[in-house]
C-alpha cells in the first residue's frame, strides 16, 4: 500500500512508520522536518507545515492517510481540502481524552457519550480532549473512503519525548527516596510500538469506527507500576513519598486527579477483536530503559 503519514518521527508516528516499513508499505511523511529529519531513509519525505503551507501535497496519490499531528479541526479540514480526495482511507489519531471524566467507574466503551467539541482552536491544551472531539467530527465529513479512529490512553515506549514514563525510570534506577502520585492510581498505558502495529494492521485490513487502543483492560495502580520498574531493572524499590490522591495532580508526570481515573478505566475488548496484542510492561521498561541509556 502506498501509505501517508503526518507526522512519523518522533512518538506514536515514528513507530506507525516503523511499522509500515517493516510490512513493506510504500510509506511517504509530510512533517516540517525538524525532527529526526534522517529517520526512514527509505520512504519518501515531503516538507511542509500544515498549518501554513501543504504545497508539497498538491500532486501525488495514497490509498491511505494516517493523520498523528492534528490538534485543532482547521488542521484535518486543511489537510483534506489539499489531498482532495488523493489520500485514500483516512486514520486519524485521537485520544481517550475525548470521553473527559465524565464516564463510569466501571469502564466504558467506544459508544460512550463524548465531550462537547471545541471549534475555537485557540483554547489549546485546556480544551485537549474537546479539540480532538472536533477532530473526529471533521475528519468524518471528509473521509471518502472510510474513517477509522485510534483513541490511545498515555503512549510510553522508545522515543518518548515527552519524558512522562521514562520519568519514573530514571528515578527508580538512581536509587534515592522520591515523591510518587498516589499509590493506588491507575495507569493505563500502551508501548508506541504496539500501537504502531496495531494501526497499520488495521489500515490494511481497511477497519473503520472508532477504536480504544490502550492496554491492560484491568490497569495497574502506580505502586505495582513501580514495583515492575524496579524488578525489570534489577532494583530495590527505594523509600517512596507517597501523594494523596488530588495532592500530585499536573505536578508529577503521569499523575492525575481521582476524578479523572475512571478514564484509566476504558473498554479494549472491540480492539482486542480487531488483533489488538500488547507486550508486558516490563518489556516496555526494559527497552525504554535502554533507549534512555539508563
Amino acid at each position: 500500500m502506498r501509505i501517508l503519514v503526518i507526522g512519523g518521527t518522533r512518538l506514536v508516528g515514528r513507530h506507525i512508520v516503523a511499522a509500515a516499513i517493516d510490512r513493506g508499505h510504500d510509506v511517504t511523511l509530510f512533517n516540517r522536518g525538524k525532527s529526526a529529519p534522517d529517520a526512514f531513509p527509505s520512504a519518501t519525505h515531503l516538507v511542509g507545515d500544515r498549518n501554513r503551507d501543504l504545497s508539497a501535497l498538491s500532486a501525488g496519490e495514497w490509498d491511505a492517510t494516517i493523520d498523528v499531528t492534528a490538534y485543532g479541526h482547521q488542521q484535518v479540514r486543511m489537510l483534506m481540502e489539499a489531498l482532495g480526495g488523493r489520500g485514500g482511507s483516512l486514520t486519524f489519531i485521537s485520544t481517550i481524552s475525548v470521553f473527559g471524566n465524565n464516564v463510569p467507574d466501571s469502564g466504558f466503551t467506544e459508544d460512550s457519550p463524548l465531550l462537547p467539541a471545541e471549534y475555537d482552536d485557540s483554547k489549546g491544551m485546556a480544551a485537549y480532549g474537546e479539540m480532538k472531539v472536533a477532530c473526529e467530527e471533521v475528519a468524518a465529513t471528509y473521509a471518502p473512503a472510510g474513517l477509522l479512529i485510534v483513541r490511545p490512553g498515555y503512549v510510553v515506549g522508545p522515543y518518548d519525548y515527552t519524558e512522562r514514563f521514562t520519568h519514573w525510570i530514571r528515578v527508580v534506577a538512581a536509587g534515592e527516596r522520591f515523591r510518587a502520585p498516589a499509590k493506588d492510581q491507575p495507569l493505563q498505558c500502551i508501548d508506541a510500538r504496539d500501537l504502531g502495529a496495531f494501526t497499520v494492521a488495521c489500515v490494511e485490513g481497511a477497519s473503520t469506527g472508532a477504536l480504544n487502543v490502550t492496554a491492560p483492560q484491568d490497569p495497574p495502580t502506580f505502586s505495582q507500576v513501580l514495583a515492575t520498574i524496579a524488578d525489570t531493572l534489577g532494583v530495590a524499590l527505594p523509600d517512596i513519598e507517597w501523594s494523596q490522591p488530588d495532592e500530585a495532580s499536573g505536578e508529577l508526570p503521569l499523575s492525575s486527579p481521582e476524578a479523572w481515573w475512571p478514564l484509566m478505566r476504558a473498554d479494549v475488548s472491540k480492539a482486542v477483536s480487531a488483533g489488538l496484542v500488547w507486550r508486558p510492561l516490563a518489556d516496555t521498561v526494559r527497552d525504554t530503559a535502554a533507549w534512555a541509556g539508563i
